[in-house]
């Protein structure tokens, strides 16, 4: 599955994380670095698989039952960003 920001977001990186605003919601919101690095993965790759890898390589390293724990964490919180609209996912 392909995700991609919404068009109705608009976004920016700041020293505090990545701020976003849903246009269509006034939804305003600034994801903590966490949030923000899940972001900015999905931004730039756009596949939900290769983003919760990515992330969970960086902070798991080799601790498989954290590695297993930010897998799930990161798909429950692309999840809430799909359920608010500010990605969307679609069929590759």
């Amino acid at each position: 599955m392909s995700l991609q920001i919404s068009d109705a977001v608009v976004w920016q990186e700041t020293a505090e994380g990545v701020s976003l605003y849903h246009t269509e919601t006034g939804d305003f919101r600034t994801l903590n670095e966490t949030g923000s690095r899940i972001w900015m993965l999905v931004a730039s790759d756009g596949d939900r698989e290769p983003v919760a890898s990515k992330l969970s390589r960086e902070f798991a390293g080799d601790n498989t039952a954290v590695l297993r724990r930010i897998l799930v964490d990161v798909h429950e919180f692309i999840g809430t960003l799909i359920d608010d609209g500010m990605i969307e996912e679609r069929l590759s």
